[in-house]
């Protein structure tokens, strides 16, 4: 299973990579197809205390996740039953998807640019929070 998880990860990095180049239309990113997202990097800060670089599967973030906002959900593709939350806001400002949410004890926003699909997103809890940078695709 890890090495499947590894090839995932792996071809999807790759996909993610190209997919900028391909994409010429303006809103290709709009939400009106699902997309897949990967976080490339994620930053874990408390408190009192500096902000530290952190992997996604260290702080119970997905490092794979879909995005659909047609159906107003977001679903981890790393669970082994693909957690799904759903999304609770949508709206489009200054060519970009901004979705807002919540699961469990945490809050989520993830800010998608429509024409690279560039994502940016904020996760918050009681006294934890985290940023989250990343790169969405068209499967």
């Amino acid at each position: 299973m890890k090495i499947s998880l590894a090839m995932l990860v792996v071809v999807s990095a790759v996909f993610l990579s190209i997919v900028p180049r391909q994409a010429g239309a303006a809103g290709k990113y709009d939400g009106s197809v699902p997309m897949i997202c990967s976080a490339s990097a994620v930053t874990e800060c408390e408190p009192g205390r500096r902000c530290q670089p952190r992997k996604a599967e260290h702080v119970n973030l997905p490092e794979l996740f879909r995005v659909d906002a047609k159906a107003m959900k977001v679903r981890n593709l790393e669970a082994e039953k693909g957690r799904e939350s759903p999304i609770r806001n949508l709206d489009h400002a200054n060519g970009a998807m901004v979705l807002q949410g919540a699961d469990a004890d945490r809050g989520w926003t993830v800010v998608i640019h429509e024409e690279t699909g560039r994502m940016s997103a904020t996760v918050s809890a009681d006294g934890e929070g985290f940023v989250v940078f990343g790169q969405c695709g068209l499967p």
